[in-house]
Protein backbone atom coordinates (compact mmCIF):
# COMPACT_ATOMS: atom_id res chain seq x y z
CA UNK A 1 0.00 0.00 0.00
CA UNK A 2 1.31 3.47 -0.90
CA UNK A 3 1.83 5.82 2.05
CA UNK A 4 2.65 9.53 2.15
CA UNK A 5 1.53 10.29 5.70
CA UNK A 6 3.90 10.46 8.67
CA UNK A 7 6.71 12.14 6.72
CA UNK A 8 9.01 12.29 9.75
CA UNK A 9 8.85 8.53 10.25
CA UNK A 10 9.36 7.78 6.54
CA UNK A 11 12.27 10.25 6.30
CA UNK A 12 13.97 8.76 9.36
CA UNK A 13 13.57 5.22 8.00
CA UNK A 14 15.06 6.21 4.62
CA UNK A 15 17.91 8.40 5.90
CA UNK A 16 19.01 5.85 8.50
CA UNK A 17 19.43 3.22 5.78
CA UNK A 18 21.26 5.34 3.22
CA UNK A 19 23.27 7.57 5.55
CA UNK A 20 21.65 10.74 4.23
CA UNK A 21 21.36 14.10 6.01
CA UNK A 22 18.10 15.57 4.68
CA UNK A 23 17.02 19.15 4.29
CA UNK A 24 13.68 20.21 5.80
CA UNK A 25 12.22 19.86 2.28
CA UNK A 26 12.64 16.07 2.01
CA UNK A 27 9.37 14.45 0.91
CA UNK A 28 8.78 10.69 0.94
CA UNK A 29 6.54 8.05 -0.60
CA UNK A 30 6.56 4.58 0.92
CA UNK A 31 5.36 1.09 0.24
CA UNK A 32 3.97 -0.34 3.49
CA UNK A 33 2.15 -3.50 4.51
CA UNK A 34 -1.48 -3.38 5.64
CA UNK A 35 -0.30 -3.47 9.25
CA UNK A 36 1.99 -0.45 8.67
CA UNK A 37 5.41 -2.10 8.31
CA UNK A 38 7.60 -0.03 6.00
CA UNK A 39 8.96 -2.08 3.10
CA UNK A 40 10.68 0.74 1.22
CA UNK A 41 10.82 4.51 0.88
CA UNK A 42 11.56 6.86 -2.01
CA UNK A 43 12.57 10.35 -0.93
CA UNK A 44 12.92 13.59 -2.86
CA UNK A 45 15.21 16.41 -1.82
CA UNK A 46 17.39 19.11 -3.37
CA UNK A 47 14.41 20.83 -5.01
CA UNK A 48 15.22 23.75 -7.32
CA UNK A 49 11.98 24.24 -9.28
CA UNK A 50 13.08 22.22 -12.32
CA UNK A 51 14.60 19.11 -10.72
CA UNK A 52 15.12 17.24 -7.49
CA UNK A 53 17.27 14.38 -6.25
CA UNK A 54 15.73 10.99 -5.59
CA UNK A 55 16.89 8.74 -2.72
CA UNK A 56 15.78 5.12 -2.37
CA UNK A 57 15.93 2.32 0.21
CA UNK A 58 13.96 -0.87 0.60
CA UNK A 59 13.97 -4.34 2.05
CA UNK A 60 13.08 -7.54 0.25
CA UNK A 61 10.61 -7.40 -2.62
CA UNK A 62 9.34 -3.90 -1.91
CA UNK A 63 9.04 -2.29 -5.36
CA UNK A 64 5.68 -2.41 -7.10
CA UNK A 65 4.39 -0.90 -10.32
CA UNK A 66 1.90 1.06 -8.20
CA UNK A 67 4.77 2.59 -6.20
CA UNK A 68 6.80 3.45 -9.29
CA UNK A 69 3.80 5.13 -10.91
CA UNK A 70 3.07 7.08 -7.72
CA UNK A 71 6.71 8.20 -7.47
CA UNK A 72 6.96 9.54 -11.01
CA UNK A 73 3.44 11.00 -10.98
CA UNK A 74 4.44 12.98 -7.88
CA UNK A 75 7.73 14.20 -9.37
CA UNK A 76 6.58 15.05 -12.87
CA UNK A 77 2.85 15.81 -12.62
CA UNK A 78 2.20 16.99 -9.06
CA UNK A 79 5.53 18.78 -8.58
CA UNK A 80 5.81 19.71 -12.27
CA UNK A 81 9.54 19.04 -12.50
CA UNK A 82 11.45 18.41 -15.72
CA UNK A 83 14.13 16.06 -14.41
CA UNK A 84 14.74 13.78 -11.44
CA UNK A 85 18.38 13.09 -10.52
CA UNK A 86 20.05 10.18 -8.81
CA UNK A 87 23.56 9.94 -7.38
CA UNK A 88 24.73 6.33 -7.10
CA UNK A 89 28.10 5.09 -5.80
CA UNK A 90 29.82 2.92 -8.40
CA UNK A 91 30.04 0.11 -5.84
CA UNK A 92 26.25 -0.10 -5.50
CA UNK A 93 25.65 -2.34 -8.52
CA UNK A 94 22.14 -3.31 -7.42
CA UNK A 95 20.93 0.29 -7.18
CA UNK A 96 22.58 1.20 -10.47
CA UNK A 97 20.98 -1.78 -12.24
CA UNK A 98 17.55 -0.85 -10.80
CA UNK A 99 17.84 2.83 -11.76
CA UNK A 100 18.86 2.01 -15.33
CA UNK A 101 16.02 -0.53 -15.56
CA UNK A 102 13.37 2.07 -14.66
CA UNK A 103 14.73 4.48 -17.28
CA UNK A 104 17.45 6.62 -15.73
CA UNK A 105 20.41 7.46 -17.97
CA UNK A 106 23.99 7.99 -16.85
CA UNK A 107 25.09 11.57 -17.52
CA UNK A 108 28.35 11.78 -15.57
CA UNK A 109 30.81 9.67 -13.62
CA UNK A 110 32.95 11.50 -11.06
CA UNK A 111 36.04 9.48 -10.15
CA UNK A 112 36.98 9.43 -6.46
CA UNK A 113 33.82 11.27 -5.37
CA UNK A 114 32.64 8.42 -3.14
CA UNK A 115 34.42 6.04 -0.74
CA UNK A 116 33.30 3.17 -3.05
CA UNK A 117 35.03 4.82 -6.03
CA UNK A 118 33.14 6.94 -8.52
CA UNK A 119 29.87 8.76 -7.99
CA UNK A 120 27.53 8.19 -10.93
CA UNK A 121 25.09 10.97 -11.83
CA UNK A 122 21.82 9.73 -13.35
CA UNK A 123 18.87 11.58 -14.83
CA UNK A 124 15.33 10.74 -15.82
CA UNK A 125 13.50 13.34 -17.87
CA UNK A 126 9.73 13.64 -17.88
CA UNK A 127 9.49 13.03 -21.60
CA UNK A 128 11.43 9.76 -21.21
CA UNK A 129 9.46 8.40 -18.23
CA UNK A 130 7.47 5.36 -19.31
CA UNK A 131 5.58 5.16 -16.00
CA UNK A 132 3.45 8.25 -16.51
CA UNK A 133 -0.09 7.39 -17.46
CA UNK A 134 -1.06 8.63 -20.87
CA UNK A 135 -4.82 8.48 -21.14
CA UNK A 136 -6.70 8.80 -24.42
CA UNK A 137 -3.48 8.94 -26.45
CA UNK A 138 -2.30 12.24 -24.91
CA UNK A 139 1.33 13.15 -25.05
CA UNK A 140 3.25 14.20 -21.95
CA UNK A 141 5.01 17.49 -22.55
CA UNK A 142 7.90 18.84 -20.49
CA UNK A 143 7.26 21.96 -18.46
CA UNK A 144 8.17 25.16 -20.28
CA UNK A 145 11.44 26.72 -19.18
Amino acid sequence: MIQTQHQEILAHWLCERIGYMPTPHLRCIANVTRNGKILGVVGFDGWNGASCQMHVAGEGNWVSRELIRAVFDYVFNTSRLNVVLGLVPSGNKRALRFDLHVGFKEVARIAGAHPDGALIVLELRKENCRYLRKEHGQKVYPRAA
